[in-house]
């Protein structure tokens, strides 16, 4: 946890350090950027996507940016096949058009040769051919550093004047009530005296954005003082990457090219493994096998317990992907350069829910975006959609109320927040971990039957309404609710099926359906027995019932779109102006 100084333990860095700008030695890189007195000022603490993206919207509006980044820019992980000498470093993320819809609102637009469209995705199941799907088409995949650049690229592109990155150096302590920040490199001592560092910066700000991802000093500290309140869950799932060669096949009649731009899965129940494609036509491999509290358990004899802890060495790598993906070397043994890779990584977590109060401070100073707002579980891939979407939600609000920043931010809150514990609780209820696994099957399982009922009678079922979580129209608790109507949906016909059920079960086959018949003669001939007319009078009440439930479920669904709070809710009639100004 980074530690804050107090006025009691040491002042913050002299004022006449204020607005100085640096050139560091070594890795430590300084894009500098000439200011105005007279223009709103932004920090910005983070510079990964949605930090970058901040940045850039931020530029967009006439503010002026400064960018601190605690890591160095010395290319470890960078350049256009990012991260495939350290998986462990970068990973690969997959954009939907939610994410890509926050990229174009900002003006960016990914360089080709770093991103795969994808086309489709490939279970590879134990025992028989590869399942293809093309449920990931209209995605892209991109490296998370790669993205980084971009949208960085784009900032200093379009406002070289107005943007500063600096790198290599970390918050060290937040004066909020002073609106001032102060960083420090990263390689200082983090208990040292920043008074008598001399290369310490003290940062004014108007607004500070906090993207300094799941692990959030900044939001530590708005939490020590009170602003906002913080749970976390963490899965119990680990996971190391290795970098995978290119698909021979997908199994269905396609070639390798087109395999190579497809979403690869070996779903293994709590052993699986998930491959996004790269650009240079491989995979990167994310492992994902038990941690936390399973991580004391060993391989038993029949392999069924693999965690961490059982990957000591290279025989056991090499036993793991025998046992559970044979053929994710095209079915050649796992070459020295992946075990490698795999022994060289600390297993990581999984997933972290995030979940805060609010996204911002009482004054409206202090902004939260990207994982140091609202990390959450990977299963629905909306880490960095959702991410990307938030700062345009904070860019909007902002643009919407340019004359009253405390006002703006706490509008972006009010509407933000409830979209994003959304998408928390959906990516908990998609993936649980090795507790909630019997919950996450019923999840999936019941995504699966809404989709066969889709098919058989349209008229009564949408398609799962999960399948609305990319669409930027939809904001994330709009989901959650249809999520929720659908099992209600779900129960009212299945009460349904129980009745019929109950009434074969005690007056049998012959006699259900002649009463069935006989019904439909009395409401259609006006013919019948009186207990047709009964069974008729009993299929229009239950009619009527299912009928007024589904328009009820319908009327609700419309009440809740009616506050759909979508990027757009945000934008003034003044913003072709505003942005033409920027």
């Amino acid at each position: 946890m980074v530690p804050t100084l107090s006025s009691r333990q040491a002042p913050l860095v002299s004022s006449r350090r204020v607005g100085t700008r640096w050139r560091r030695r070594g890795s430590r890189a300084v894009i500098l950027a000439s200011s105005s007195a007279d223009a709103k000022k932004a920090v910005v603490v983070g510079a990964g996507p949605a930090g970058s993206l901040s940045a850039l919207y931020l530029a967009n509006l006439g503010w002026h940016v400064k960018v601190y980044e605690r890591r160095a820019a010395s290319g470890d992980a960078r350049g256009a096949d990012a991260g495939a000498g350290r998986p462990d470093i970068s990973y690969n993320v997959v954009l939907s058009p939610r994410g890509m819809n926050a990229l174009a609102g900002a003006g960016v637009t990914l360089p080709e040769e770093r991103v795969v469209r994808m086309v489709g995705n490939v279970r590879h199941l134990p025992g028989a051919a590869p399942a293809v799907s093309r449920q990931f088409k209209g995605t892209v995949a991109v490296n998370r550093d790669a993205l980084s650049d971009a949208i960085a690229s784009t900032a200093a592109t379009k406002h070289p004047g107005r943007i500063e990155f600096t790198r290599g150096y970390g918050v060290r302590d937040v004066d909020f009530a002073r609106r001032v920040a102060v960083f420090a490199p990263s390689d200082a001592p983090s208990d040292g005296d920043l008074s008598a560092d001399e290369d310490a910066v003290s940062a004014p700000y108007d607004l500070l954005v906090a993207a300094d991802g799941v692990n959030s000093a900044v939001r530590s500290m708005l939490a020590r003082g009170g602003d906002v309140r913080v749970t976390q869950n963490a899965d119990e799932m680990m996971f190391k990457t290795v970098k995978l060669p290119a698909p021979s096949s997908d199994g269905g009649g396609s070639d390798a090219e087109e395999a190579a731009r497809c979403f690869h899965t070996w779903p293994r129940g709590l052993v699986s493994m998930l491959a996004p494609p790269d650009p240079a036509g491989t995979l990167s491999g994310v492992i994902i096998l038990p941690g936390g509290a399973h991580a004391g358990a060993h391989r038993g004899a029949h392999r069924g317990t693999w965690t961490w802890d059982a990957v000591a060495d290279e025989d056991d790598v090499r036993a793991l992907f025998e046992d559970k993906f044979p053929d994710a070397f095209n079915g050649a043994p796992v070459p020295p350069e992946a075990v490698a890779q795999i022994l060289a990584q600390r297993p990581r977590r999984g997933g972290v829910t995030t979940h805060c109060s609010r996204l911002a401070n009482a004054d409206g100073s202090v902004a939260l975006v990207g994982d140091a707002a609202h990390s959450c579980w990977p299963s629905l891939g909306q880490g960095a959609n959702c991410a990307l979407e938030t700062a345009q939600y904070l860019a909007f609000a902002i643009e919407s109320m340019p004359g009253d920043l405390t006002a703006a931010v706490k509008r972006f809150d009010e509407v933000r927040a409830p979209q994003v514990h959304a998408c928390g609780r959906l990516s908990e209820a998609g993936f649980g971990g090795v507790a909630k696994r019997a919950g996450n099957f019923l999840f999936f399982a019941k995504i699966g039957l809404l989709a066969l009922l889709n098919k058989a009678m349209p008229f009564f079922f949408d398609k799962p309404a999960l399948a609305n979580i990319n669409d930027p129209a939809w904001a994330y608790d709009d989901v959650e609710d249809a999520v929720a109507q659908e099992t209600q949906a779900l129960a009212a016909f299945g009460g349904v099926l129980l009745a019929a059920s109950i009434g074969v079960v005690v007056f049998g086959w012959e006699r259900f359906i002649g009463a069935s018949i006989g019904a439909v003669k009395a409401i259609a001939l006006g013919e019948g027995t009186r207990a047709d007319e009964g069974a008729a009078l009993a299929a229009l009440g239950s009619a009527a019932a299912m009928t007024g439930l589904f328009r009820w479920l319908a009327k609700r669904r419309r009440e809740r779109r009616k506050g759909n709070m979508s990027p757009a809710v945000f934008v003034s009639p003044s913003r072709g102006g505003a942005a033409a100004a920027a």
